[in-house]
């Protein structure tokens, strides 16, 4: 018989309900439906649910069924469960296949999972009510709270301050992706060089306007050096060792031939009827290797241009008999950079450089580097730049200074009850004077 004593038991049982609860609801109803609420409705709500979580927290010292929305019983419970769906998450694809159990269970698509949600919902609230508790808590740090007389009240104050920190910047940071979910704008924008471009398509397929114009002037590559892999052309697989072209003079052994790049083109092409490549700075040029092969048990030696081929120039391989050639992949983008410029409603111009990881920002937009024409290669002249608009970004950034400034605080100060031998710190509950397990 199970116990309704409220321990580690009931409070893993009731994360397994939500679960329960959120698996029938998928089955019954499907995945739940995102971007739902917008500003200004989000942040009415978002406000009142904070609200909640302070009239909670004040009453929990009344109601005992309050307290255990919050505990260390409540918080272990929750993270641990909510951890093991991220971590289940992981094992399967997230594409949203519906076929299988585990589609019909939502793990292919966790993040509309309603067992996923009302986990999360539930670990959000814990870690509310906590962090309210732990705020209220540094206001009633009383001199009888502080180590024993003579010691400084310093690092106390700041041990109780980082906790407070990391655990409303993480709640702030959840709160905002829950409600401010619906107000992010996600659409993919295609520049054409020297063509101004204003619309967007959205992930729905919608065509929206955007506040701002992008002219692309100019868009450039930067590549690895060209691989050259032993290709069966039966069943077309390559092989595992390749030889990285990157200057003349290259050798590896592949398959038990030695290759070694006699003259490597980085900007090549091969005139109509001519069986070699010659260096040319032209639209289309593809890098080439003059590759030499000797196979070292027959003794038998090959030796030719290997090159991708390009939107105009063929590719072309070294054969080495048996059904097997030597073939050169097309180049990985070491880098690539969209130089842009943008024009505002006021019709003032900016000059950016976009690329991955470097955003460009336009207002309350912004703008990544998300692709080009593959076919073209480095010689695109299209840029799919990816604008996203999401109000409540400065609230999370400024979530995450505080988690950081609370870790830094942490660490300044964890070994300073060290420092003072014979000192003992009080205890610090975050509650109102019960002492109680925490995260």
């Amino acid at each position: 018989m199970v116990s309704l004593h409220w321990n580690y038991r009931t409070a893993f049982l009731r994360c397994a309900l939500l679960v329960a609860v959120g698996t029938t609801l998928h089955f019954v109803a499907g995945p739940a439906a995102g971007g739902i609420l917008h500003y200004p409705w989000s942040l009415v709500l978002a406000i009142n649910y904070v609200y909640l979580l302070v009239v909670a927290w004040s009453y929990s010292g009344r109601y005992r069924w309050l307290r255990t929305l919050w505990d260390g019983k409540a918080c272990v419970s929750s993270a641990s469960v909510l951890l093991f769906l991220v971590l289940l998450s992981g094992l399967f694809r997230q594409d949203g296949d519906t076929d299988g159990l585990a589609g019909r269970l939502g793990i292919r698509e966790m993040r509309s999972a309603w067992a996923f949600i009302l986990v999360l919902f539930y670990f959000m609230t814990a870690l509310g009510i906590r962090a309210v508790s732990e705020i209220a808590a540094l206001f009633r740090i009383a001199p009888a709270q502080v180590p024993a007389a003579g010691a400084s009240s310093i690092p106390y104050v700041f041990r109780k301050l980082s906790v407070a920190c990391i655990h409303t910047g993480v709640f702030i940071v959840l709160a905002a992706g829950m409600f401010g979910s619906g107000d992010k704008i996600r659409c993919r924008l295609t520049a054409h060089q020297g063509v101004p471009e204003g619309m967007a398509m959205t992930d729905e397929g919608k065509r929206t306007g955007l506040p701002f114009t992008v002219l692309l002037k100019e868009f450039s590559i930067d590549e690895y050096p060209p691989k050259l892999f032993v290709r069966d052309m039966r069943s077309g697989t390559l092989s595992e060792e390749f030889l990285s072209a990157g200057s003349r003079g290259a050798e590896t052994s592949i398959d038990g031939w030695t290759f070694s790049a006699d003259s490597v083109l980085d900007m090549a092409g091969r005139l109509p009827g001519s069986p070699d490549y010659t260096a040319m700075e032209h639209v289309g040029a593809v890098p080439a290797v003059y590759v030499s092969a000797e196979n070292g048990v027959t003794g038998e030696s090959r030796s030719g241009w290997v090159s991708c081929g390009s939107h105009i120039f063929a590719a072309s391989a070294l054969d080495l008999g048996n059904g097997r050639a030597v073939v050169m992949q097309y180049p990985e983008a070491r880098r690539y950079l969209s130089k842009v410029t943008l024009t505002g409603r006021d019709g003032r111009n900016r000059d950016v450089d976009i690329e991955v990881n470097h955003p460009a920002r336009m207002g309350s937009w912004r703008i990544y580097q998300s692709g080009y024409d593959t076919a073209k290669g480095k010689w695109s002249t299209v840029s799919v730049l990816e604008c996203v608009k999401d109000p409540w970004y400065g609230v999370i950034q400024a979530a995450l200074w505080m988690i950081l400034a609370g870790g830094v605080a942490m660490s300044v100060v964890a070994g300073s009850g060290k420092l003072q031998s014979g000192r003992t710190v009080m205890p610090f509950t975050g509650d109102k004077g019960k002492k109680e397990g925490g995260i």
